[in-house]
């Protein structure tokens, strides 16, 4: 039962040649079930021997992202990949079809991309600088035009000295033309539309009034190669064209052509970035000019015209569909891109000499047959060539197994919950399975009403009927991942509703009442025998005292059900003592702890349920209180006051037996256990035995070698892995020399004078072995102090985290009686008294009020706030009694994971 337990996982040494090393890791990837460990994690990539086939996959993944924005602007559609597991397959078969070697699509991808791209990119830049020039002579022409509109023919009079009257609508009166009084300048140009009007006033205070500018705006859509195939149309692609648009400006001045007013108006053209542009004085000059310009914008639309079509033909290139594959050229070079920087990724955390590798690597133990089967179908297809050989191994003890389970699109949700929190130990008790069963309970039980919780299960039940259409729309993607989780939330709020008789705030009178109404009386009468079938009798809804009956019982059922799920979990932790053989922590923390919870907090869920299973209807007074019966445990010794639940005397000495306990569980849980592991520790040493495999130091240089010794005889039949042990001995003694350096060292540092190595040679190991100790499952330095301390936190945070703890599943009481209350408010408020009174007017405003509130309150905020309260009672208060959350997850090295993940957004 994979999903209870994390897989058995198996740990494994992969020796293979350079030859092979491409097709083993190949195939690995295909399986989806390796975890290569790095052989040397603080070497930085770049000194790593395949960090050039990396940073080469990167750069064709760069190229490919531009072919892919290039095809999104002219419009052309790049098929997409949509199940990757079947582009891996069929991308094997398509290549023993056109007879290519699988390990040769890098060097065919890389030098045909590399000539497309060259020209792409040539053309790209032909383009701007096209465009750009398209843009000058067109605002050149305008302004010739804009110019001679302004200005007139007096402009081409002797002198151009002319006496303009004042203006008439923003141009000169250019009919009344007087006698020459002024050397009038011309300065024209284009300025951008957006910075006109700031332009303008900046030429007004640097002249002083002394320059007249006239501002005139080019009806044109200025040329792009950015927006070239874009629509234009569209409100992004207008506000671009709209923040690129010039304006002509035409300034008229006083004064000679050096003059210091001419240099002043020069900078502030060059601070606004404006072309400037000179007047022909000659009429035929300004019409010879136009022509020209004419011809040139005629020759740069035909060269944009080509280039266009060079760009789009480049790019129909990649979007060809393969045929085999149902994916575009593009698609495919960009999938095994990414599929090759995985392999060669994973290739680097290998250890290499020469030309042999060898690594280790994490599997789940079923599939130790696969993996060997891959192997031998490699060699029966590479005859002339070594493939290696996979061998076993025992792990290492530094070294943590990864935690592995079995997921499906049903229990994923679940267990990303739980790893949310934390990642299970390996082999210990995956609270994902339970997270199934009580998490969408607690949701239900504050979230109950009919109506609501029916709302919610008939949109979860659209998404899971629909999933498949769904999945394909980006927008769904992540709700239908959450599903089945939405749905198994909307039966549990749909069951409790039932239970509660609630419909958004309405009750259900499906099958009657069990009381009766007195005849001229507003009291009502228990009907003798009477038992309503299910949830919560009617009546209960319109009796004065329905709030204090709700808030009783809805709150001794979250104390009931607390206790109960704690009281599960302790159990559960001694399940997995019993599984790891810790029958110290089960005699010393599972028993006490069980005790404790069971006398104290489940004998009071005992009482609430006989104080419940009895009639007090004659007998009020002699009602006990289950709070106050619980404090006088520890207050007056067990003392019911006179008002006992069952037979006062029996009561009395139960709850006394109650108290002693409880207060022998504390030194229980406390003492014997760090007493125990001093003197296992201690007497282990004295008799130079290994009391715990934990406690142990040990050689790393032997630790390393251990898997060769393992496999040495399978090893010794090949000679390149014999070479490559050798090299690995070699390897591990310069590092438990420099290790030892290190040691030396800080010593020195520590006692201020020099030491040699061989005085403290007992200090090595332990040192080592606290540097490299991970996670704390055990392998740091032993430390009767922090024993001590830690035993201590641990006893405290039990005894007063079960009150906490129980007082935490109040929430359930809290929020289902916020939902019912919000729910009848929003009723009553908006349409309830319309439907008393008949108000046609108040029904009519008041239902779009209801539903949005109810939509925006109920549905989205309340419904939230539940979700994150039952978060709370799985992590906290349930997970938290068993589970220790310190492990590592498996990552397997998986091309279908990769490709999955990939980026998606260039």
């Amino acid at each position: 039962m994979s999903f209870f337990r994390s897989e058995t996982m198996a740990y494994y040494q992969i020796i293979v040649p350079k030859e092979s090393a491409w097709n083993v890791f190949n195939e690995m990837g295909k399986l989806s079930m390796v975890q290569v460990v790095d052989m040397s994690p603080d070497e930085p990539h770049v000194n790593r021997p395949f960090y050039q086939y990396i940073r080469r996959a990167d750069e064709v993944i760069s190229k490919l992202n531009v072919f892919e924005v290039e095809m999104l602007k002219y419009k052309i559609k790049n098929l997409k990949c949509s199940d990757y597991q079947q582009f891996l397959e069929k991308m094997s078969q398509y290549t023993k079809d056109i007879n290519q070697s699988e390990d040769k699509w890098f060097d065919l991808i890389e030098s045909t991309l590399d000539e497309k791209y060259s020209q792409l990119i040539e053309q790209i830049q032909n383009l701007e600088q096209i465009c750009v020039r398209k843009n000058t002579l067109f605002e050149h022409k305008a302004v010739l035009i804009k110019s001679k509109e302004v200005l007139g023919p007096t402009y081409y009079t002797k002198g151009r000295n002319v006496a303009i009257n004042p203006q008439i609508g923003g141009v000169p009166d250019q009919q009344k033309v007087v006698q020459p009084l002024y050397n009038l300048n011309y300065l024209v140009g284009v300025v951008d539309r957006l910075e006109a009007n700031r332009f303008k006033r900046m030429v007004f205070r640097a002249s002083k009034g002394n320059a007249w500018i006239v501002l005139s705006d080019i009806e044109y859509s200025r040329i792009d190669a950015s927006l070239e195939s874009v629509n234009l149309d569209s409100d992004k692609s207008a506000a671009k064209n709209l923040e690129k648009q010039r304006t002509v400006f035409l300034i008229v001045y006083t004064g000679g052509g050096q003059d210091f007013l001419r240099a002043k108006l020069n900078k502030i053209c060059d601070s606004f970035n404006c072309a400037k542009f000179v007047l022909p004085d000659d009429p035929q000059l300004l019409v010879q000019k136009t022509l020209e310009l004419d011809l040139s914008l005629d020759e740069c639309d035909n060269l944009l015209r080509l280039t266009t079509v060079k760009i789009k033909e480049l790019l129909l290139e990649y979007a060809q569909i393969q045929p085999q594959l149902k994916i575009s050229l593009l698609e495919m070079s960009k999938l095994l891109m990414v599929k090759e920087k995985a392999l060669y990724t994973n290739l680097n955390y290998l250890y290499q000499k020469e030309r042999i590798y060898i690594g280790f690597f994490w599997a789940p133990k079923h599939v130790e047959g696969e993996l060997h089967h891959m192997l031998h179908q490699l060699s029966v297809s590479q005859s002339n060539t070594s493939v290696g050989q996979i061998i076993e191994l025992e792990p290492p003890e530094k070294v943590l197994t990864p935690t592995y389970f079995k997921i499906n699109e049903f229990n994923y949700v679940f267990q990303e919950i739980v790893n949310t929190y934390g990642i299970p130990r390996y082999k210990e008790i995956n609270p994902g399975m339970f997270a199934v069963m009580f998490f969408p309970f607690m949701f239900g039980i504050m979230f109950g009403d009919i109506g609501h919780g029916g709302v919610l299960f008939i949109l979860a039940f659209l998404l899971v009927k629909n999933s498949d259409t769904l999945r394909k729309l980006p927008d769904f993607a992540g709700l239908i991942q959450v599903r089945y989780l939405f749905l198994l939330m909307g039966i549990c709020a749909l069951y409790c509703g039932i239970i509660y008789n609630d419909f958004m705030s309405l009750t259900w009178n499906i099958f009657g009442s069990c009381f009766e109404n007195v005849p001229d009386s507003e009291e009502t009468v228990y009907i003798k025998g009477c038992t309503y079938p299910i949830g919560f009798d009617p009546k209960w809804y319109i009796a004065s005292n329905e709030l204090n009956f709700f808030n009783s019982f809805k709150m001794k059922f979250a104390i009931i059900y607390g206790v109960s799920q704690m009281i599960f979990g302790i159990l559960l932790k001694g399940v997995n003592n019993i599984y790891f053989k810790d029958y110290l922590s089960f005699v010393f923390e599972f028993l006490p702890q069980l005790i404790f919870m069971c006398i104290t907090f489940g004998y009071m869920a005992i009482m609430i349920m006989l104080k419940w299973g009895q009639s007090w209807e004659d007998r009020t007074d002699k009602a006990p209180s289950i709070i106050n019966s619980m404090i006088n445990i520890p207050l007056q010794g067990g003392s019911t006051e006179g008002k006992p639940l069952f037979d006062l005397e029996s009561q009395e000495s139960l709850q006394q037996s109650i108290l002693f306990w409880s207060f022998l569980c504390i030194p229980w849980m406390l003492i014997p256990k760090p007493i125990i592991e001093v003197f296992q520790h201690y007497s282990g040493k004295k008799h130079g035995k290994k009391p715990s495999k934990a406690l142990e130091p040990k050689d790393e240089s032997k630790e390393a070698l251990l898997p060769m010794q393992q496999g040495q005889k399978s090893i010794n039949q090949s000679a390149l892995a014999e070479e490559l042990r050798l090299q690995l001995i070699q390897k591990e003694k310069e590092k438990e020399l420099k290790r030892k350096q290190l040691e030396e060292q800080r010593l020195k540092e520590q006692a201020g004078e020099d030491i040699q190595p061989k005085d403290q040679p007992q200090q090595i190991l332990p040192k080592q072995q606290e540097q490299s100790g991970g996670h704390g499952h055990g392998h740091e330095e032993f430390d009767i102090g922090e024993l001590a301390v830690h035993q201590i936190i641990e006893t405290i945070e039990f005894v007063l985290g079960s009150i906490s703890n129980t007082a935490s599943y109040l929430r359930l009481w809290a929020l289902s009686l916020a939902h019912g209350q919000l729910a009848k408010v929003f009723f009553e408020k908006c349409i309830g008294a319309g439907i008393v009174d008949g108000n046609v007017i108040v029904l009519v405003i008041g239902w779009p009020i209801f539903l949005h509130c109810t939509i925006g309150v109920l549905m989205c905020m309340d419904l939230m706030e539940c979700f994150l309260h039952a978060l709370r009672l799985q992590w906290v208060e349930f997970q938290s009694k068993f589970y220790k959350a310190d492990g590592i997850k498996f990552m397997p090295f998986s091309f279908k994971e990769v490709l999955t993940n990939q980026p998606k957004d260039q």
